[in-house]
């Protein structure tokens, strides 16, 4: 019972990681792992890659609501956007998959832009998952690796 409410834990606080910066997945992840026993290392790195794209995806469909958002300006400046980077998938599933591992550009922006730019849901979902499983991975395995 306590794995699971460590799991269910780790799930509802990458799922509020993802839409609030400032709550930092990594360094929840890192204590976790120091914590928690072995056989939870890989259970933490899963429930808190599927809690983070969740949240990215409610910011993906946060950033398909600017859309509605009214004002001239706007309203340019995402035709503009739409145009210049609308017909660019092949760049941005490797952004996506950048941005989600390495962090830069931030997650949280790249989230919100892609839906703005009504980049696909799947591959966003897919290489946003692919990419956060490897930064998450990282941070829950990489404290316990010693040298020499």
């Amino acid at each position: 019972m306590d794995h699971l409410l460590v799991l269910l834990g780790t799930f509802g606080f990458c799922v509020g990681s993802a839409m609030i910066p400032v709550l930092h997945a990594e360094t929840y992840l890192v204590t976790a792992s120091l914590v928690a026993p072995p056989e939870l290392r890989w259970p933490l790195v899963i429930a808190a890659t599927i809690g983070q794209m969740l949240g990215k995806v409610g910011m993906y469909y946060a950033g398909r609501g600017i859309k509605l958002i009214p004002g001239e300006r706007m309203q340019r400046r995402l035709q503009q956007a739409t145009a210049r980077y609308g017909e660019k998938r092949q760049i941005g599933s490797g952004l996506v998959f950048v941005s989600a591992s390495s962090g830069f550009p931030p997650f949280y922006v790249v989230s919100i832009a892609a839906g703005m730019l009504t980049f696909p849901l799947l591959p966003f979902i897919i290489f946003g998952f692919a990419g956060r499983l490897i930064r998450f991975a990282v941070a829950v395995f990489l404290p316990h690796f010693r040298s020499g």
